[in-house]
């Protein structure tokens, strides 16, 4: 499958890297990120836009129930936080912890 996805930082940092899993967080692959299409986003360049979402895709073989987890990592070195409970406030504002999406793979008798 093709796990695609944004990511974004904030004060005008570029997005670094985007790791995409799985297997729930284990092992990661660094995921191609882009601005625009078949042209690659750099994070240092001046032709990125530091303020805009930077678009991420990987290629992911699934052949059971998983779950694919995503984190960014800005210029700064900053990492999203593992879970929410780790930033929750009382409004919900601003949850910015790993994304996680559970799957299951199957076949289609189309």
């Amino acid at each position: 499958i093709t796990v695609k996805g944004y990511a974004v930082s904030g004060g005008g940092r570029g997005i670094e890297r985007v790791d995409v899993s799985i297997d729930g967080g284990k092992t990661w692959v660094e995921a191609t990120k882009s601005q625009k299409a078949g042209i690659p986003y750099i994070s240092d360049s001046e032709n990125s836009d530091k303020w805009a979402w930077v678009l991420f895709e990987a290629e992911a073989d699934i052949t059971q129930m998983t779950e694919i987890v995503a984190k960014a990592v800005d210029i700064a070195g900053n990492i999203q936080p593992e879970n929410v409970k780790d930033i929750w406030n009382l409004r919900g504002i601003l949850n910015t912890s790993w994304h996680r999406v559970h799957v299951r793979a199957g076949h289609s008798n189309l």
